[in-house]
């Protein structure tokens, strides 16, 4: 068991290396773009990766997955997969470069085509490299992919921004997009020490073709869920409107999207392990409910009332129609740790087939308010997905009361008191505050509004407070 818990903590440290490493970077660098690209340009880029994201997704098929799954997995298998991964990427890069003119006049956007035919490239080159990431994966050695990721991202970004100085446009985009790609697959291929061979067993894809379909059909599906919005946006408004809400969603994301994960990695092992004792099981939902609402509620609180000043910082002049989707979008972001701490707990104590049906219906419910928001206004559409989220943290939180036997009014109490007190240690500063000029907006802001925070808690609830400092410092 020691064993087995140092290999987590291992994979777990790399994994948010690469991930925490990467979000402050990638928003620099969208930072600098916005002031070097138009718009348009920037909502075709946006554009582009729902695409290739989608067909790389399919591409991928799960087989990876479902090798890492195999314990008794035999060179034959991996050689199998390697094959059957490498032609539907060859297939899936075709249909992409076959689709691609009916894309551009779907979205009336020309300019598309070319750089949806220009992204079936990375398509490829990321299947190629499929078998070689799951060697690793199945052997819990999560460093060589989590240094490969990054330092393939991070080493086409300058070339990018290079480009756009020049003027290329969204094709610095694109060229950055398959640099990194080419650059992750030569590393793929001259560190890890697999190669295939020339076989092909129709048995082993039988026996893992199942499980692959699922998960790719499930990654599918979430990655359409994810995109969907983007894809409306493209759709029905401009490019320029989806550059706006791209933006705006990218700012809402970066904070609770990085404490989500780490609190997505941490929980459900060990929720996991206290299923068999029910009083002990709720007793740790409780706090963990109460101790991340505290930093993810101040921080999804102090975005949405600085946005003004946070776009203009980020961004610069001509994006102000960004403040109100950054607004809105943070909000909703401010209840997901409660899902995942909810869905987890579910997922450790609750029925086996619960969580599969709870994700299903609440996708199948923000898919319809998406169509009953999407022509009316982007904004409309960001209050959709605050919607969306309030109803969905519902949804677990009647499940968490049903089959968990958690009254509804102690799980309120454990995190409305702390979005109540974030919110006024928050937009009251953000009203008192002068706007201008935004570095003196933003830094006086911050020390204000979370010194009161941090004081109003030492003051109502001294123990939380406590907790959660020693949690981070053990952390």
């Amino acid at each position: 068991m020691s064993r087995v818990t140092q290999e987590t903590a291992h994979g777990m440290r790399w994994m948010l290396l690469q991930k925490c490493t990467l979000q402050p970077v990638t928003l620099i660098y969208s930072m600098v773009l916005a002031r070097l690209l138009t718009k348009e340009e920037m909502g075709l880029m946006g554009l582009t990766a729902i695409f290739f994201t989608a067909a790389g997704t399919l591409a991928a098929s799960g087989f990876g997955s479902a090798l890492i799954r195999k314990q008794n997995r035999t060179r034959e298998d991996a050689d199998t997969l390697f094959w059957f991964n490498l032609g539907m990427g060859v297939l899936i890069a075709l249909l992409l470069f076959l689709a691609a003119p009916g894309l551009a006049a779907f979205f009336a956007a020309p300019t598309l085509c070319n750089l949806v035919r220009a992204s079936a490239l990375i398509v490829l080159l990321n299947s190629s490299v499929n078998v070689h990431l799951a060697h690793y994966m199945a052997r819990r050695q999560f460093k060589v992919p989590a240094l490969i990721s990054l330092g393939s991202s991070l080493a086409a970004m300058p070339l990018c921004l290079l480009l756009a100085w020049q003027g290329w446009g969204v094709w610095a985009y694109m060229v950055q997009g398959i640099v990194s790609a080419s650059l992750m697959a030569l590393l793929y291929w001259l560190i890890c020490p697999w190669r295939p061979h020339m076989q092909f067993s129709r048995a082993s894809l039988q026996e893992l073709g199942g499980l692959g379909c699922r998960i790719a059909a499930t990654g599918l599906l979430d990655t359409a869920y994810i995109h969907a919005r983007a894809f409306f946006i493209g759709k029905v408004y401009t490019p320029a409107a989806l550059a706006g809400y791209k933006n705006g969603a990218q700012l809402a994301a970066m904070c609770p999207t990085v404490f989500c994960y780490m609190l997505d990695q941490i929980t459900y092992p060990i929720l996991s392990t206290l299923q068999n004792s029910p009083q002990k099981l709720a007793s740790v939902y409780r706090r963990y409910m109460r101790l991340f609402t505290l930093p993810i509620a101040w921080l999804c609180c102090f975005t949405a009332a600085f946005a003004p000043s946070i776009i203009r910082l980020c961004y610069g002049p001509g994006w102000e129609e960004c403040t109100p989707y950054l607004q809105i979008l943070s909000l909703s972001y401010a209840t997901w740790h409660l899902q995942i701490i909810n869905l987890n707990l579910l997922k450790a104590g609750g029925p086996e087939k619960l969580f599969l049906r709870l994700e299903l219906f609440k996708k199948g419910l923000g898919v319809a308010i998406l169509i009953g928001m999407f022509f009316i206004s982007v904004e409309a559409i960001c209050w959709g997905a605050l919607a969306t989220s309030g109803l969905c943290l519902g949804i677990n939180t009647w499940a968490t009361r049903r089959y968990m036997g958690i009254p509804l009014l102690l799980q309120l109490r454990d995190w409305i008191p702390g979005f109540l007190l974030a919110g006024a240690c928050t937009w009251g500063p953000a009203f008192l505050l002068p706007a201008t000029p935004v570095w003196l907006s933003l830094s006086s802001g911050l020390i204000l509004s979370l010194g009161l925070y941090l004081g109003l808690l030492r003051l109502a609830a001294p123990s939380s407070l406590r907790d959660l400092c020693l949690l981070l410092r053990q952390r």
